[in-house]
């Protein structure tokens, strides 16, 4: 049985963990870089949520790139990548934003190049390529919507508030409120209740703004069984989230009620993949369960049978 890419997830043939073409889009070259430091030798960088327990408020992010020998170094400057080790707080971290991350992939939504890789005590970490950087190392301007909105709170707000942002500013309004009417679904089917303002933004080149690539997708429900349905209200609510909810949503984005419908359609089209996809991430067998079974109620919840 052919092992799956520690990128995508789909089956590697050639031996290895990680697809050619994976590699390369992820370092430019179709060899896996070698990480010669390990959680430990990582400086801590852990913020406390006052009032919320948070998964990203306790995550290190290290801010790398890849050296002259192909190895991984912290570049507090002129990085290229963003690596996030796994946080003792939550076990499995790393391969559970890269289970969320491929599915987005999967479903055609705008995810960067991104893997797990081995540091040198063999626990693997999450690697994301910036999307903020052009080809040649300069800055694009990305606004998260915690910025846009003037925000004092980064879990105060609601997603009509972000429709109303992308609506406002996005240079292909069409195409970017049904990406993230789709991802605001995703993110509910697959447990994520921490996307705040923060994990909303807008890339700004010149004049032309448009929705930011997936970044900081998990299934936090598998962590913290009591978190809301939804860091930020749809439909004025948190939890108990239902189809409805969500149409409202929809509807206050302008989607037309048929572009809305294919919306739901797709995902319930999707549910077994995601579930596989679950089931075959790098997760430890008992939280692959845990995040099936919440995908499963999720699911059940918009399709009620």
């Amino acid at each position: 049985m052919a092992n799956s890419c520690l990128c995508c997830q789909l089956p590697v043939d050639e031996g290895g963990r990680h697809h050619a073409k994976c590699l390369r889009a992820l370092w430019g070259k179709a060899a896996a870089p070698k990480i010669p430091f390990a959680p430990a030798d990582l400086p801590a960088k852990v913020t406390a949520a006052a009032d919320h327990m948070s998964i990203s408020g306790v995550q290190a992010k290290a801010l790398v790139r890849l050296s002259n020998t192909s190895e991984i170094e912290v570049a507090p400057t002129g990085s290229t990548h963003i690596l996030k080790p796994e946080p003792n707080e939550y076990p499995g971290l790393p391969a559970m934003e890269n289970a969320c991350m491929s599915m987005a992939a999967s479903l055609g939504m705008s995810v960067p190049p991104h893997g797990l890789f081995p540091m040198s005590d063999g626990r693997l970490c999450y690697i994301i390529k910036r999307f903020d950087r052009t080809r040649d190392g300069g800055k694009i301007q990305k606004e998260t919507m915690f910025q846009l909105l003037g925000a004092e709170d980064k879990y105060k707000g609601s997603l009509e508030s972000v429709g109303k942002a992308i609506r406002v500013h996005a240079g292909n309004v069409g195409l970017d409120v049904i990406e993230f009417f789709e991802r605001a679904l995703f993110c509910f089917f697959t447990g994520n209740g921490d996307m705040h303002l923060k994990n909303w933004a807008l890339l700004i080149k010149g004049r032309t703004a448009a929705l930011a690539p997936c970044y900081d997708l998990v299934s936090s429900k598998v962590y913290i069984g009591n978190e809301e349905d939804s860091a930020l209200t749809i439909n004025a609510k948190k939890n108990k989230l239902k189809r409805p909810d969500f149409e409202s949503l929809a509807a206050n984005l302008g989607i037309d009620p048929k572009a809305a419908a294919n919306s739901f359609a797709k995902f319930q089209a999707s549910q077994e993949k995601l579930r596989g996809m679950a089931i075959d991430s790098e997760l430890n067998p008992p939280m692959r369960q845990a995040f099936e079974d919440v995908i499963g109620e999720r699911f059940r919840r918009i399709f009620p049978r």
